[in-house]
This record gives C-alpha cells, structure tokens and sequence, in this order.
C-alpha cells in the first residue's frame, strides 16, 4: 500500500512540477529561449511570446532576471513587446519575438527566470 501512495505522489509531484507558478494560462512562452554571446561579449535572450487567451492583451513585457550561484540577482532588464504608449494588442494565439540583451558576464550568471507581463484592455 505505501508502495502505490509514494507511486501517486510522486505522479503528482511530477505534474505539478510541469506548470510554472503563477502561470495563468493567457499570455506565455512559445517555444525555448535560445541564449548567445555577442561580438561584445554581452548576453542576449532571443524568444517568442503567444497569447493563448481568449481576449486580446496589451503592454505586454518580458522580463529576465539573472541570478548568481547563490541566488542573488546580478541582474533584471525587461522589454517591451510594443513601442510605449501605443494601443497595439497581441491578439488570441499570435505571436510577437522578442530579444533581450543584458551586461552581465556570462561566467557569473547560474540562473535565470522569466516573467511576462502584461495589460487586460477591456
């Protein structure tokens, strides 16, 4: 019996394990983000975001933030999807890339999260 509760949990654990917290479901990665170094030797984040909700979103950022080895931020820079102030929306499954460059020496960056962002506009 102990042996099929700790098979259960551990497929729950598993499952859970799949969905990032605070995700909601609406706007979100679509795809990996593929990291490079520059000619300069700067960080850059290429990716796409896709709006998997129902309704348009606007003002949508995306935001990394670098971490060190011991779970201290090196680092945080976002960017807009849209030039500021507009009204453009991301409407239900398009998607918008994005690229993100950051000055940290790639050497002291041992993690890194990403969050989006974004505005209901109705």
């Amino acid at each position: 019996m102990k042996k099929y509760l700790l098979i259960i949990f551990a497929l729950m654990f598993f499952a859970w394990g799949c969905d990032s917290p605070g995700d909601d479901g609406v706007v979100g990665l679509d795809g990996p983000i593929l990291e490079s170094v520059d000619s300069d030797g700067m960080l850059e984040f290429n990716g796409a975001v896709i709006n998997n909700g129902d309704n348009p979103v606007q003002s949508v950022y995306v935001v990394i933030v670098l971490k060190d080895e011991n779970g201290n931020i090196i680092e945080a820079n976002s960017i807009s999807l849209f030039e500021e102030g507009s009204d453009t929306l991301l409407y239900p499954l398009e998607r918008e890339f994005f690229n993100v460059s950051v000055a940290t020496d790639p050497n002291r960056v041992f993690s890194k999260d990403v969050e989006i962002y974004y505005e209901d506009p109705l």
